[in-house]
């Protein structure tokens, strides 16, 4: 990478765009005091990122904003623009991500701007960028820093009177080390987060452990209720198996008998039945009593009939007795008492014959009866008759009298007539009732074998319903008990309980009695209860996460830790390369510095010696540093002390030793602001010399008042102020820079 111009606009007293081109060797800048040569200086050491106001003679970012003047306003914003051929494309391994694409253009244009709020803009190439991207940039460029690219005549004699410690920070910077430092630096902070974040994902990790450890137990317990589940699942399977086939064969026995409902209505259709029959035989029975009881009752009636009749013999009887009053006659007397006793023989007979009569009756013989009745009235006849032949000679009263008699006896025999014809009716509805009664006797007799039947089968039906019952029963509590049981295998286990229908037992279980499996599904299912482990599928989502976690926790962790190996090697190897480096680079400083010493001092001798410095730390640890010592030796002067040189001889010194600091990794340029304004001219000369042998490996930018020096520049820029008092460059000869100068 190589300088190629620099342009400037609104940075101190530029303030209108100015570009220097810086394509040889070695350009000088010349121009008298107050002209503005040193802002050239200060604007390239802004562009390359310079933070401290103080060292661009500022307080505040907006103090190198241009200010005005007579002629032009002042301006809002500064910017400086450097551009870098980098044709050659210096391969560079360890870019970062962000500065790789930019190493592959042949020309690279960095750019600085800052605004009045004192806020700056970088930019590569019009892409905006950090100012760690810019520093690294720089670093891969060899320009590390300002410290040594940029030399004023403050900073020479600084690296003199400086620390050991510092002038090592100088001598690092110089050496091309920066890099080192700011990726060692950088590998330090990583690793201090990297620390940081150990211990947070460790603290992380202890936060979550107990709550982790509880939910491993839990999470076990479910896993432990788990593997109880499925052997509670194998037991039911086998189980539920045998004891759905069991139930099957019971359902279908109960069946092939006949449900106890249907078996009921069975009971019920017989025992409506029964009491068809039972109520049509007390009907029946009910009607032959009432029948018995009307012939009863007219059986009473001819009773009262036949007394009737008897008491009408008495009145005849009665009547006699006066006709004996009447009759004074002896004979008539003795008649009657003839008649009399004939009729009191008749009388006799037809009471024998009603007798027999009213027992034919109450028999029911009506043939009989009719026959007796017959007689009787012949009887009567035959008494009438003979009294009438007898009578017929006896007085008219008498006869008259029998008249009556026979009157009332005809009025008896049509009165016994009637009851003739009743007892004959009556007989007929015995002998009816007879027949009907052998009849209802034989069809009661059925009616009764057939009760005793249907009461037998009620009876057969009655047990066959208690045992089906009993059948049915068992079935609804063992189907009961079976679907509390799939219920809460359901409930447990889940639907794939479902699926014992089409399981196969195991075989362990195949002649397992049933009271063992049920005794094994209790205990099974008490453990699962003991488990008692609630929320399983929260537990569980909540065990993922957090395990989730711990163990996106641990790859962090074990990221991290690998990240932070990582870094301990790298610093390691960063360390060891920069103290390699940097001895390396301490031993050819200090013998190019020896060299540059003794052709400035005829005689001299300058060495660079790497000595170590201890030091307390705040904890009272002691610390071991390194720093760098200066040691140089005059021609004929016992003084050693650089504090004691003369300033011409601490500029040599400090020039000597700054341009051996820069030949070793020569930077692409290096901006000398009057470092030779102390020198002589023999000694600016030898500064001139240097400058030669300098330019050789980097370009130089020369600010400067020395004739000797400008006469070493193969391009002069003169700058003055124009009449709007802003700086103005001009490209000018030898002879005119002398006329600035002067």
């Amino acid at each position: 990478m190589k300088l190629s111009h620099i342009t400037i606009q609104g940075f101190k007293s530029f303030a209108k765009k100015t570009t220097l081109d810086v394509t040889h060797q070695v350009t000088g800048v010349v121009g008298p005091n107050g002209s503005g040569k040193s802002n050239i200086a200060e604007a390239i050491r802004f562009v390359l990122g310079e933070q401290s106001m103080k060292s661009m003679r500022g307080k505040i970012g907006a103090d190198v904003i241009f200010k005005g003047s007579e002629h032009l306003s002042a301006l809002s914003r500064a910017s400086v623009m450097m551009v870098i051929d980098n044709k050659e494309k210096t391969e560079i391994s360890h870019a970062s991500e962000t500065l790789a694409p930019f190493l592959v253009y042949d020309e690279l244009v960095l750019s600085r701007i800052i605004y009045s709020d004192g806020t700056s803009d970088y930019t590569l190439n019009d892409a905006k960028v950090r100012l760690k991207d810019v520093q690294e940039l720089l670093s891969f460029a060899g320009i590390g820093g300002s410290a040594h690219t940029i030399i004023n005549q403050g900073e020479a004699d600084r690296i003199l009177l400086s620390s050991p410690k510092d002038r090592k920070e100088a001598l690092e910077d110089a050496l091309g080390l920066r890099i080192y430092h700011m990726r060692l630096n950088e590998s330090k902070r990583k690793l201090e987060r990297v620390k940081t974040n150990v211990h947070e994902v460790e603290l992380l990790r202890l936060e979550i452990k107990p709550h982790l450890s509880s939910l491993e137990k839990q999470v076990k317990k479910i896993e432990s209720q788990e593997e109880e589940t499925k052997n509670l699942q194998r037991l039911l399977i086998a189980y539920l198996n045998r004891e759905k086939a069991e139930l099957d064969i019971l359902h279908d026995r109960i069946r092939e008998k006949g449900t106890s409902n249907a078996l009921i209505h069975i009971t019920d259709s017989i025992h409506k039945e029964l009491t068809l029959l039972k109520d049509k035989t007390y009907d029946k029975k009910d009607s032959s009593v009432l029948e018995k009881q009307t012939l009863q009752a007219e059986m009473r009636s001819l009773l009262s009939r036949r007394d009737q009749f008897a008491k009408t013999t008495g009145r005849l009887e009665a009547e006699k007795s006066y006709l004996e009053k009447e009759l004074n006659r002896e004979e008539e007397l003795k008649e009657i008492t003839i008649s009399y006793d004939n009729f009191t023989n008749t009388h006799k007979e037809l009471k024998s014959d009603f007798s027999t009569l009213s027992q034919y009756i109450s028999d029911k013989d009506t043939d009989n009866a009719q026959n007796k009745l017959k007689d009787v009235t012949n009887k009567v006849d035959g008494f009438f008759n003979l009294n009438n032949s007898e009578e017929a000679s006896k007085k008219e009263k008498i006869v008259k009298d029998i008249e009556n008699i026979v009157a009332e006896i005809k009025e008896h025999e049509e009165k016994a007539q009637s009851l003739n014809t009743e007892i004959n009716s009556l007989q007929e509805k015995i002998n009816n009732i007879e027949k009907d009664a052998e009849t209802e006797i034989t069809s009661r007799y059925e009616e009764e074998k057939k009760v005793m039947l249907l009461e037998s089968k009620l009876r057969e039906l009655d047990s066959t319903i208690a045992l089906i019952r009993q059948e049915e029963g068992e079935l609804l509590l063992r189907k009961q008990y079976f679907d509390a049981l799939l219920k809460e295998g359901v409930a447990i286990i889940g639907q794939n309980i479902l699926i014992y229908k089409d399981s196969v037992p195991e075989e362990k279980y195949k002649d397992t009695p049933k009271a063992d499996l049920l005794r094994a599904i209790e205990r099974s299912k008490l453990r699962i209860e003991e488990a008692g482990v609630q929320n399983r599928e929260e537990i569980l989502a909540e065990y993922k996460t957090t395990k989730d976690r711990d163990e996106y926790l641990m790859k962090e962790l074990t990221d991290i830790k690998d990240s932070e190996q990582k870094l301990l090697i790298l610093i390691d190897d960063l360390t060891k390369s920069l103290t390699e480096k940097f001895n390396v680079g301490v031993t050819e400083v200090s013998k190019v510095f020896s060299e540059f010493f003794g052709e400035v001092f005829a005689g001299g001798k300058g060495k660079l010696t790497l000595i170590q410095l201890v030091k307390v730390d705040e904890d009272g640890n002691e610390i071991t540093e390194q720093g760098i010592d200066i040691d140089v030796t005059l021609p004929n002067k016992k003084v050693k002390e650089i504090n004691m040189f003369s300033g011409g001889e601490r500029a040599l010194v400090s020039i000597s030793l700054l341009f051996a600091m820069s030949s070793i990794t020569p930077p692409p340029f290096m901006v000398l602001d009057e470092t030779d304004a102390p020198l002589d001219e023999t000694n600016a000369q030898k500064y001139g010399v240097m400058l030669q042998r300098l330019s050789e490996k980097s370009k130089l930018l020369v600010i400067t008042h020395n004739r000797e020096t400008m006469n070493h520049c193969d391009m002069l820029y003169g700058v003055t102020i124009g009449v709007d008092g802003s700086s103005k460059l001009l490209s000018i000869d030898f002879k005119k820079a002398e006329g600035l100068v002067e």
